[in-house]
This record gives C-alpha cells, structure tokens and sequence, in this order.
C-alpha cells in the first residue's frame, strides 16, 4: 500500500476547512454529515492527505459560510481575521453591522492593558 502524502492545494484547503470549521463550532461529525462523506474522510481532508470531489465543494462551500474560492484562498495574519469577520457580519443590516462593530470596540478598551504614561519628558 502507497502512503498517502500531502500536496500543497489539498493541505491548504484541508487547513482553512478546519480553521473555519473551528470558527463556526461546527464539529467534524457535524460537517461531515452535511457534505455526506464520513468522519474519517473529513478528517484526512482536513490534514492534507485526500482532496474533496469536486461535486462536493458546494456543499462544503455552504456548510462553512463562504464561497468556493474562500475555501482555497490562505490569508495571513490581522487580514485574515478581518476578512473571516467581514464574511461573519456580511449577512446583517448595516445597523446590526455597526451595533457589532461598537461592542466589540467597548470589548478591546476592556481587555487592552492600560500603560503607564511617562511624565518624564
């Protein structure tokens, strides 16, 4: 029996099937069931060793809230996570968009250490 390896395009669309996956709270079981492959097959898909039918990237498509190509595209960093809550809120009106927008601003002041102001200079 050949061991299976990963290939670039698989493994990366393997590891943003799992990072949106993980975002949504959705479970392997859970995503498998809606694209109708088992468990174990998402599984590999999600590390890179097998890649998804082709009639099936609809359905994965669907399942994670984006579109095709947001199922091959790797973004790095801050845009990444922008891009990800930019998809997320696409959805609302733009008045739940910028109630959103205020709550999460009110969260960072929360959460961001005050640091301490030099009067020195």
């Amino acid at each position: 029996m050949v061991k299976r390896t990963q290939r670039p395009v698989v493994a990366s669309f393997g590891a943003i099937v799992a990072e949106r996956r993980r975002l949504f709270g959705i479970s392997q079981e859970t995503l498998a069931e809606r694209v109708g492959i088992s468990q174990e097959s998402l599984s590999r898909m999600e590390q890179g060793y097998i890649a998804p039918r082709f009639e099936r990237l609809q359905l994965f498509a669907d399942a994670l809230g984006c579109s095709i190509a947001d199922l091959f595209q790797v973004q790095i960093g801050a845009s990444k996570s922008a891009a990800m809550i930019e998809r997320m809120l696409s959805p609302l009106s733009n008045y739940e968009q910028k109630k959103i927008v205020e709550v999460v601003a009110k969260i960072v002041t929360l959460i961001t250490p005050r640091r301490p102001t030099d009067h020195s200079a």
